[in-house]
């Protein structure tokens, strides 16, 4: 297979240049409704992404940003308040919308614009702007596998939690967080896409990668109800897109088994400010979504600064699940019963500043763990449908007026949630120690009952025991004496 350059100097076997050759009506019609979808499903559309980056200490970027900044900004102009609209067919409603606008710009476009012999320019550009779309999601995404960041590992809770209080969502996580290796190959399956598509003469391959790897992305988004199928799946139609020039070639290669030859346009920049401009953008864009990137994600792992696990040094030598052995309220034993609402019925303390308790009811809201896959509080499945031509505000933590919500101040690990995301059954506490009294301050982690805390007393007469004394979330007066458990699950401890 060779590559040529549509020029009359490059063209060898004596037909004209692509360039050269006029467009049919159908062809220009088609090309304008594409171009004017491709490019909109290709840049930053939402008002909120722009609001986020005014938003960015760009002095002190990390890689969260960088991965919100390449990452997630499909056009969504319309959500649906109902299960299809979050997890099924419904959630790809902006799509057809936009399409809609494609079609009645491109009509008006065909109508004032009747003298173009071609658009092999615009259809030039078009590709760029999806290529690079492609390329820098491939490479954002990756980075958070190879670094181990997306599925990280599995901690106390996660292992002494039964499956039924799990999200199908979060059991997808946990199954491949279970194989680091195996995650760490998806990252490069993904950042192999996205580079490859940096590079012209690369762009085929990598599309191609580009869309097995996001269509399968999609489709386990929809198995598991994780929320986030349409980006996945815009990728996939964007690397489509960028495949469907090099289709017949590529059947005549590998199916016919004859020599093919591609066909490419590329524009000439005869100015240097032109040239200065490309390699320009080329390079800062590179530098910011590809190599700082790579920098922020080894730091972050140097300095334990994973996005989802806490990093605050727990109680020494705590870590594990423990039984209650005797738990007293307002100075009245309360004995072991499964079906007791007001007994803990086990206690896990994790190696950071986490404490889990399980109790038999204790409503709590749950916690979701994707941006715009999930209805916020006090937004029912009503089937509405909603339009705003800002964008999904919600995504970007804007409230209704577009104005950036404040952020909550609190000290970092109580404000990740990764522990209790698409998981019920346990409650969790940040806490804070204060090694001279010994003495735990406790606040739930969960953003919707921060008001509940706790301050306890512990003492550690021998290495499995630990005794809490002190005041709960209700203000009564608790003993909690506790047995660490012997038990340890086989694939924890297979991966310590």
């Amino acid at each position: 297979m060779s590559f040529l350059k549509s020029k009359n100097k490059a063209f060898p076997l004596g037909e004209k240049s692509p360039n050269q050759k006029p467009w049919t009506k159908t062809e220009k019609s088609a090309f304008r409704i594409a171009f004017i979808f491709f490019t909109l499903m290709s840049i930053p559309t939402d008002y909120g992404y722009y609001v986020m980056l005014s938003n960015f200490d760009w002095v002190n970027l990390n890689y969260r940003q960088l991965t919100e900044m390449a990452a997630f900004f499909n056009p969504q102009f319309i959500n649906v308040y109902s299960e299809s609209g979050f997890f099924g067919i419904a959630s790809y409603i902006n799509w057809p919308f936009v399409l809609f606008l494609a079609v009645i710009s491109g009509l008006i476009w065909g109508y004032f614009d009747r003298r173009s012999v071609s658009y092999n320019k615009l259809y030039y550009w078009v590709r760029v702007f999806a290529r690079y779309r492609v390329a820098y999601a491939g490479i954002g995404w990756g980075y958070k596998k190879i670094f181990v960041m997306q599925m990280p590992a599995q901690f106390e809770a996660i292992w002494n939690t039964d499956l039924i209080n799990f999200f199908a969502k979060r059991l997808y996580w946990e199954v491949l967080s279970i194989a680091p290796t195996y995650e760490i190959y998806l990252g490069f399956a993904e950042f192999f896409a996205g580079f490859l598509l940096l590079f012209r003469k690369t762009t085929s391959i990598g599309a191609a990668l580009a869309f097995v790897v996001f269509g399968n992305i999609a489709i386990s988004n929809h198995a598991y109800d994780i929320g986030e199928q349409v980006p996945s799946a815009l990728m996939a139609l964007l690397a489509f897109f960028l495949l469907c020039k090099d289709i017949p070639a590529i059947y005549q290669l590998i199916i016919k088994e004859k020599d093919a030859v591609l066909l490419q346009y590329y524009p000439e920049f005869n100015k240097a400010w032109q040239r200065w401009t490309r390699t320009g953008l080329k390079v800062i864009f590179n530098f910011l979504l590809v190599l700082l990137f790579a920098y922020y994600e080894v730091r972050a792992v140097v300095q334990n600064d994973f996005y989802k696990i806490p990093n605050t040094p727990g109680l020494v030598n705590a870590v594990g699940i423990y039984e209650v052995a005797k738990f007293k309220r307002n100075g009245i034993e309360v004995p072991y019963n499964p079906l007791d609402n007001n007994r803990w019925q086990d206690v896990i303390f994790e190696k950071w500043s986490s404490m889990g308790v399980r109790y038999v009811n204790k409503p709590q809201q749950i916690a979701p763990f994707s941006a715009g896959s999930y209805p916020r509080l006090n937004e029912p499945y009503n089937g509405k449908i909603c339009f705003d031509w800002r964008g999904d505000l919600r995504r970007y933590h804007l409230d209704a007026n577009g104005k950036l919500q404040p952020e909550f101040k609190a000290p970092r690990d109580l404000r990740i949630d990764w522990e209790f995301s698409g998981i019920q059954g346990r409650v969790f506490y940040y806490y804070e120690i204060d090694t001279v009294k010994q003495v735990l301050k406790l606040v739930n982690k969960n953003k919707h009952h921060r008001s509940e805390k706790m301050r306890l007393t512990y003492q550690k007469p021998d290495a499995r025991t630990l005794i809490l004394s002190g005041r709960d979330d209700h203000n009564d007066s608790v003993y909690v004496e506790l047995r660490k458990s012997s038990y340890q699950h086989p694939l924890l401890k297979l991966n310590k």
